[in-house]
């Protein structure tokens, strides 16, 4: 079966037709930035529209909380083109804070950063504990020296990895699993391992650019309000040809066009295409793809996070001081593992009045009861290693033609770097914004 509304090539009588695949916030800005030049037609495998974009709409006490549960918070500094677009959809925003806790169940400690002195101390014996003190002063020294690596030109010769530059440095094992490890597995959702192998100027340069490595002068965040789903609602209003519940199957690249096969048998002729996925995803996809794109896409891999939203506290830390918007969670003082264990606590990140709490769990649903579950999720996030940020370097060349690709992993995996991507995924196609 052919789906098509024109034959031939695009002419003056009609707009060239584009298919973008995936609607997450990189399929959903190109097809948003491309509806002006071109026909636009959005595929979604999903039952929804948004990716990470997840609102849960709940009803308790009469009053219907929208709740995020994948993309949570940006700020007014670092995400610009996420930000016009939301002022060009009318999208209101709420300010919000970032602070994160640390519970360690090896030596109980917790504490939490960012809700000033009463959560550092929220165990007051730990005002005499030397270890926890000398964990505190080493946070300066970590920051002034990751600023150096950054101020420094690169060399062959410097730590390449996360974990040769806290080794490099001396820091203690103590500092290392109730401090370096969680700042990173927390903020990118990857196991305690899997954070040491990143690397490392890539990685300060994320945090630099966020205002992480500084004690003051962080950017104001904020959350959607009404939830992320909001905002995605109004993008697919503006698009128009949106279809969810239609699985993309393959993508053949032509001579005189692009053809996408559904998973109804449906082939759609179109002029070009956008395949806004995952990067192994894009390049399944693809029945022809050439030795660059094979390359390029398949340099990258990604981790999995179970997710549920609930409401047993006992996820957070027992410390009610300690209790922080982001709570990352430790089984031992090793601070290793193969998943990351965080629960965000959205009453306080999104403003929500409920006499009960409503939490997103990562990773933790055999330490929550079963009867608190509200709903559960897969979310799937980018794993950052020296082989992927180096075939970073070569993804804009693989856009241009009949195909342009999208997605967070162009950048650091979050919205902005999605948004951005699909800027220009849309531009490599002759559209501007």
């Amino acid at each position: 079966m052919t789906s098509s509304p024109t034959s031939g090539s695009p002419t003056s009588e009609r707009l060239p037709r584009v298919a973008v695949v995936g609607s997450g916030v990189s399929g959903l800005t190109a097809a948003y930035v491309l509806r002006s030049t071109h026909d636009v037609t959005l595929f979604e495998a999903d039952d929804r529209f948004g990716g990470h974009a997840h609102t849960h709409a709940l009803e308790a006490d009469g009053t219907t909380h929208h709740v995020d549960s994948g993309f949570i918070v940006h700020n007014d500094r670092t995400y610009p083109l996420l930000r016009r677009l939301f002022a060009e959809l009318d999208v209101d925003v709420h300010p919000t804070e970032m602070s994160m806790s640390i519970r360690c169940e090896g030596c109980g400690l917790e504490y939490a950063g960012g809700r000033k002195l009463p959560g550092l101390f929220a165990q007051r014996r730990r005002a005499f504990d030397p270890t926890y003190l000398a964990m505190l002063a080493g946070v300066k020294r970590f920051q002034r020296a990751a600023l150096a690596l950054l101020d420094s030109e690169p060399d062959a010769s410097e730590p390449q990895t996360y974990g040769d530059f806290l080794t490099a440095h001396g820091f203690s094992q103590h500092f290392v699993a109730h401090y370096a490890i969680p700042v990173v597995s927390c903020v990118w959702s990857s196991g305690q391992e899997t954070a040491l192998q990143y690397p490392a100027r890539y990685l300060f340069a994320f945090l630099r650019h966020h205002g992480f490595l500084s004690i003051s002068g962080s950017p104001q965040w904020f959350t959607v309000q009404g939830g992320s789903g909001s905002y995605v609602q109004r993008v697919t209003a503006a698009i128009g040809d949106v279809r969810a519940s239609t699985p993309v199957r393959a993508i053949s690249r032509k001579p005189d066009g692009v053809v996408v096969l559904d998973a109804s048998g449906t082939e759609h002729q179109v002029d070009s295409v956008v395949i806004a996925t995952h990067a192994d995803d894009a390049l399944a996809l693809l029945t022809d793809p050439t030795d660059e794109e094979r390359r390029v896409l398949g340099a990258f891999t990604y981790s999995n996070n179970e997710t549920v939203l609930h409401q047993d506290p006992s996820v957070l830390p027992r410390a009610a001081d300690a209790r922080a918007a982001w709570n990352y969670r430790m089984d031992t003082c090793s601070g290793r593992g193969d998943s990351t264990a965080v629960t965000y606590w959205m009453n306080r990140l999104q403003g929500i009045e409920s006499s009960k709490p409503y939490l997103v769990s990562l990773n933790s649903t055999s330490r929550i009861d079963p009867t608190s579950v509200l709903a559960t999720m897969q979310y799937t996030h980018p794993v950052y290693t020296p082989t992927s940020v180096a075939a970073q370097q070569d993804l804009p060349s693989l856009s241009g033609g009949r195909t342009a690709f999208a997605g967070a992993y162009h950048g650091w995996g979050f919205h902005e770097d999605g948004c951005r991507s699909g800027v220009e995924a849309a531009r490599s196609l002759g559209a501007s914004w």
